[in-house]
């Protein structure tokens, strides 16, 4: 074997290891420059890119918030994220948190500037492909950092949150002047409008600044668009701070209402914040047409198929085609194509499909242009203005150019334009419009403050009506799937009765079971579907009273539906009903408002276009049978139809929209508006179905990994600002644990798949409370099967017969434990991207609890974590979610220096407190 040398002492062996260990371990921290200071000092400082998604706004790239996220337009490449420091810094590091940064790699370079037009990189890692988080480490001297993103594995460029670190450049002066905040508009002419203000200082509101950047802009302008907004030139020099300044911007069209905004420097320069923004309209004198500014807010797709966004996603590239600089736009509304495979090798019964623009005011159109790409489609693009539901075609091309753009003569005053195709081929990248505005903007509404549930209220779940009370105690809301061939009897309507007591379930007695649910203090909202056999539909999957002869979008053709939930609103609400109203089988007992129930699903996912058209309800189909169902259309139909007309005080929940469809809601609401004679909504509750999927929709994601939160909560948002009062839902969320699956849980390090659907349940009950609804249930308590079939095995237990918990069953126990009688109040800054932390207060006392864990999908832990308490808070217990146990494993904790120490994994803790603010 040969001489293997003298060996070493076990001390000295021990010492080497221990070298090696030190020097390992020093090498895979990040080294930062001599000197270097780690402060963050890019949060919330002003941000702009070349391009962003509605919603997903430049300003979410460094906001601190990892539940938002800024992402480009589209998947085209290059796309550029900067931001302005506000004054020079000696930088050290750029880290940055990547969209779904497990499974995706992004190619990108780090540039600065000290001026905003000279860059210089200091990172290039333009041909990564390393998926995960980044952290670069370099030094430089500058104000302006810019991430330019040549490339990703797949989809669009985007990031949760960007930080860079530094400190300010030594000696240098860091205080920028103060945001001006009585900017104001005065004399107005047809090109001219004059601006007063009082001179800030150099530092703050003392010395002198060096320059002014004035801007304007035809639409309300704020940090995330100041970079888009147009220059003004010949500022005047700033005055010592207080003195009084102005002057006149010039070069600006006829009757045209314009905002404006300044930002003052000093010799560094540091800027400051923005200004107030006020308003000021030209007057009039020989308006000209110009190019109107469309937004994808302005358009609604009455079909809610596909993104007809595309038709106006691309208005730079468009250029100016009247005055001769138009482009080449690459996107279009394709109708088309197959959607879902080989269900429907053509989508021509789509068609004709139609999409407006609401231009937010009334204008004088003059002329519409739009690029044709397709050589032979006769008649297949009109253009129409009016209002909705009452239009007029304006022209009707039959696009048989070829990659071109074309124009008509429109000449006609109105505030909507409609595009509508009537072929299947036909193809039109992009619309730009011409005209000037002749009438008043809308004024926004304000968003309405809305009461956030206590968790009990708000944790939820499917259920069937056999499931054992027993098992279905883990949670005290259930969305009840419920036929509605359940209880009708099997004569046409209108002769056609009840069975309730018993039903036509063998069995079942449906006064029983709604009577036990509310015993065992339940709240169940029936998932009224489905439709008996005498009701026979040839050209829609929808329960239509009289198919042939009567349109989809109106109310009366779904007398019967309507008929049946007043039935069944009569006997479950809280409202008596005349017993002469009663339309009940011999031999059913007669009674009514035995006020059981207060809510009642009309339908589940009627944007099933997934399948033909028999699966598929329009947006307007939908929201006429939901007018119908809600009360009669507004009484119209008689005092038998409708849940609303038999019990004022039911809610009735619109029918889970499968996905987020936000689209499919919008046109909802057009048709209501427009068809109802109060202009109401139909509905008191929004509801969705959201799971969250692999874009190869092959395996679950994390709610954290699909932005479950930051998706919910601009419904949420809409619903504050245009709906207040109703409620929104999310009825169905869930994984499978069959590890075959496409909506599977993953195994992770050593957690199997059940042990991840537990965390992630758990977590998407989390995300779900932070996003502002009122209802989150999973799908579903018990699995549907065995197979590896999608949503087969999503249960909380087994399947039927079984009822076996699994692991989930547990910890959604104890979660709806922990947290009964509080409510969610924010999240927590962690100070690390590894730990999430969300607040829950008592709706009754001081009390609360944090919900503590690592929002990551990679077995990341942090052992030890600080977790910051109120000063007022005494007492801390940790609760943790263990199998075999519904309240959980409750341990003391000690607080010191008004903090607990604990150690975080992706399975959440939850710590109690006896005080929370």
């Amino acid at each position: 074997m040969g001489n293997r040398g003298i060996p070493r002492n076990r001390t000295q062996i021990t010492l080497i290891r221990l070298l090696i260990t030190v020097m390992l371990v020093t090498l895979l921290l990040p080294v930062l420059p001599a000197g270097a200071v780690e402060t963050l000092i890019s949060q919330g400082k002003t941000a702009t890119a070349s391009s962003n998604q509605t919603g997903n706004v430049p300003a979410n790239g460094n906001d601190g918030d990892l539940g938002t996220r800024w992402t480009a337009v589209n998947a085209t490449y290059p796309q550029w994220w900067k931001v302005d420091l506000g004054a020079s810094y000696d930088l050290t590091r750029v880290a940055v948190n990547w969209y779904l940064s497990g499974t995706r790699y992004f190619k990108y370079i780090l540039e600065v500037s000290a001026d905003d037009v000279t860059y210089s990189t200091v990172v290039d890692k333009s041909g990564n492909t390393t998926t995960g988080d980044t952290n670069d480490l370099f030094t430089a001297t500058a104000r302006y950092v810019r991430v330019t993103i040549s490339g990703a594995s797949t989809g669009w460029a985007s990031f949760y949150d960007l930080q860079v670190y530094g400190e300010p450049t030594s000696g240098g002066d860091t205080t920028p002047p103060s945001a001006i905040t009585n900017l104001a508009v005065g004399t107005t002419t047809s090109s001219s409008v004059q601006l007063t203000w009082t001179a800030p200082g150099d530092d703050g509101g003392t010395g002198t600044a060096a320059s002014y950047d004035i801007r304007y802009s035809t639409s309300t302008i704020t940090a995330g668009n100041w970079s888009s907004a147009t220059a003004v030139t010949g500022e005047p020099t700033p005055a010592a701070a207080g003195t009084s300044q102005s002057m006149t911007v010039t070069g600006l069209s006829p009757s045209t209402t314009y905002y404006f905004a300044m930002k003052t420097n000093d010799e560094v320069p540091n800027t400051s914040a923005l200004s107030n923004v006020p308003s000021g309209t030209t007057s009039s004198s020989g308006p000209v047409a110009q190019k109107l500014v469309l937004t994808q807010s302005m358009l609604l797709n009455e079909i809610a198929h596909e993104n007809a966004g595309t038709l106006i996603d691309e208005q730079t590239v468009a250029g100016d085609p009247m005055n001769g600089t138009g482009g080449v736009p690459t996107t279009g509304w394709y109708l088309f194509g197959k959607k879902y495979g080989d269900e429907h090798p053509g989508e021509s019964w789509w068609l004709p499909a139609s999409a407006y623009l609401d231009l937010g005011q009334e204008y004088h159109i003059t002329k519409v242009y739009f690029y044709d790409t397709n050589g032979s489609a006769t008649n297949a693009f009109t253009v129409s203005t009016g209002t909705p539901f009452n239009w007029t075609p304006a022209f009707t091309d039959n696009l048989v150019g070829n990659n071109l753009w074309k124009n008509k003569d429109v000449n006609t005053d109105t505030r909507y334009l409609r595009f509508t195709f009537v072929n299947a081929g036909a193809i039109v990248r992009e619309v730009v419009v011409y005209g000037y505005p002749i009438g008043t903007p809308d004024t926004p509404p304000t968003p309405t403050p809305h009461t956030k549930p206590v968790m009990e209220d708000l944790m939820g779940m499917n259920a069937f009506h056999d499931d054992p009370l027993s098992v279905q105690e883990v949670l005290k809301v259930v969305r009840e799937y419920h036929n509605w061939d359940w209880e009708t009897a099997a004569t046409a309507y209108p002769s056609d009765t009840n069975n309730f007591a018993p039903s036509n379930i063998p069995g079942v007695n449906f006064d029983t079971f709604y009577t036990d649910m509310k015993n065992a203090g339940m709240t169940v909202s029936p998932a009224q579907k489905a439709k008996p056999a005498w009701l026979v539909s040839t050209d829609y999957n929808t329960p239509m009273t009289v198919p042939n002869g009567l349109s989809a979008i109106v109310p009366a053709s779904y007398a019967a539906r309507a008929d049946h939930l007043f039935q069944f609103a009569a006997r479950y609400g809280g409202t008596s009903v005349a017993d002469g109203k009663l339309k009940l089988t011999a031999g059913q007992p007669r009674v009514s408002g035995l006020n059981l129930i207060d809510y009642i699903e009309d339908w589940n996912e009627p944007n099933g276009d997934w399948g033909a058209r028999k699966a598929y309800w329009t947006p307007y189909e939908y929201a006429a049978m939901l007018s119908a169902d809600y009360d009669g259309h507004v009484g119209t139909m008689g005092n038998t139809f409708g849940i609303k007309t038999a019990d004022p005080s039911m809610k009735v929940v619109m029918g889970g929209l499968a996905g987020y469809r936000f689209d499919y809601l919008r046109a909802m609401e057009a048709w209501s508006k427009y068809n109802r004679s109060d202009g109401s909504f139909p509905a008191d509750v929004l509801n969705f179905h959201m799971y969250c999927q692999n874009t190869a929709k092959t395996k679950g994601i994390s709610p954290e990994d699909c932005n479950l939160k930051g998706m919910t909560k601009e419904l949420v948002d809409y619903r504050d600002t245009y709906m207040p009062g109703k409620e929104v839902w999310v009825s169905e969320f869930g994984y499978d644990t069959h590890p075959s699956s496409p909506q599977g849980a993953p195994v992770i390090g050593t957690k199997t798949n059940v042990e991840v659907q537990a965390d992630w349940l758990v977590r998407s009950y989390l995300a779900l409370a932070a996003s502002g609804i009122d209802r989150a249930m999973m799908y579903m308590l018990r699995d549907v099967d065995a197979d590896n079939g999608k949503y087969s095995t999503s249960g909380l237990v087994g399947p039927k017969n079984d009822w076996t918990p699994k692991l989930s069953w547990y910890y959604v126990y104890t979660m709806r434990n922990t947290l009964t009688g509080n409510r969610y109040l924010g999240e927590l800054s962690s100070g690390n991207p590894n730990v999430k932390v969300y607040k829950f207060k008592s709706a009754t006392d001081n009390s609360g609890v944090y919900a503590v864990w690592a929002p990551t999908s990679n077995g990341t832990t942090v052992s030890g974590y600080s977790l910051p308490l109120s000063t007022s808070a005494t007492s801390a217990t940790l609760v943790t979610m263990a199998g075999g146990d519904t309240d959980g494993v409750s341990s003391g904790l000690t607080i010191s220096s008004h903090a607990v120490t604990v150690n975080v994994s992706e399975t959440p803790i939850f710590v109690k407190v006896n005080y929370m603010q």
